[in-house]
């Protein structure tokens, strides 16, 4: 059983926005959340004025948000009051705040684009796609041409997070100049099924007939499309879409909109957990 936790102030009717994690947060409870599940994005920018005003004017908790006010003005290091605020909310364990602190500590000394590499795979990995994209693309922006590895890693994880969007003509073009930049053979296949999936079927053969470079590996794109249906054809998803079927032919449409429902939650958790695979390969 989970442990109770005893809220501390009120809950928000104004939610407050935690930029670094790009969460709305409405309890200091989910202040301490965010802070020790996104430790290695903290730094001394996500303790502001405005964040002490909202636990006052929000959360009703005036001492706290004044002690935090006194940090800030002390300049105090983001390892510090990040602590200071678990251990007034009395929130996770004494290791936990611990070893909380001594993330943030260590990751103070990251550069810039270090940072926002990691508050970009972050987001990219929370599903936060259009925040993870605008982040990524404010670090293609500012990385040197020669360094190749760096962009192609960019460039490929946008072409994932554009395939989710089913933006497929835009996927296709970063998996693209991800493959330019880095000449990996993942990229190149990622191209050719966003490709496949942005054109008709005449259209793309006539694609691939014009890129005879592209035809060995199309062979193997349709091998992996053809285990992926077979999978999907014994898998029990498809068995409730069947169900689905006769439920709606029967007209019982409670019990239809519920297993949509359930299979949608189904389907966004497997998406998540392949994107998550597809981009710890490539890191």
């Amino acid at each position: 059983m989970s442990k109770l936790i005893l809220c501390t102030g009120a809950y928000a009717e104004k939610p407050y926005y935690f930029e670094k994690a790009g969460k709305n947060i409405y309890s200091v409870e989910e202040l301490c959340y965010v802070i020790i599940h996104n430790a290695f994005l903290i730094d001394t920018e996500a303790f502001d004025e405005k964040l002490c005003t909202w636990i006052y004017e929000e959360c009703h908790l005036k001492k706290l948000s004044e002690e935090l006010r006194s940090m800030i003005g002390r300049k105090c290091s983001a390892a510090s009051m990040a602590g200071m605020i678990l251990e007034y909310v009395k929130y996770g364990t004494i290791s936990e705040i611990n070893k909380t602190q001594e993330i943030i500590k260590n990751n103070a000394n990251l550069d810039e684009f270090d940072k926002g590499m990691a508050r970009a795979d972050y987001l990219m990995k929370a599903g936060s796609y259009r925040l993870a994209i605008a982040e990524y693309d404010h670090l293609l922006a500012n990385t040197a041409d020669y360094d190749k590895k760096i962009r192609a890693k960019i460039e490929h994880n946008e072409g994932v997070m554009y395939a989710g969007l089913f933006q497929f003509e835009k996927a296709a073009e970063m998996f693209l100049k991800a493959y330019n930049d880095r000449e990996n053979e993942e990229s190149y296949l990622e191209y050719l099924a966003a490709k496949r999936l942005s054109m008709s079927e005449r259209d793309y053969i006539s694609f691939i007939g014009e890129h005879q470079e592209a035809h060995e590996l199309s062979l193997k794109l349709e091998q992996r499309m053809d285990e992926a249906n077979d999978l999907f054809a014994s898998s029990e998803n498809n068995h409730m879409l069947q169900t689905l079927s006769v439920y709606r032919s029967e007209s019982n449409s409670s019990e239809y909109y519920d297993k949509v429902a359930d299979i949608a939650a189904d389907l966004k958790e497997e998406y998540r957990e392949m994107v998550k695979e597809i981009q710890e390969k490539r890191s």
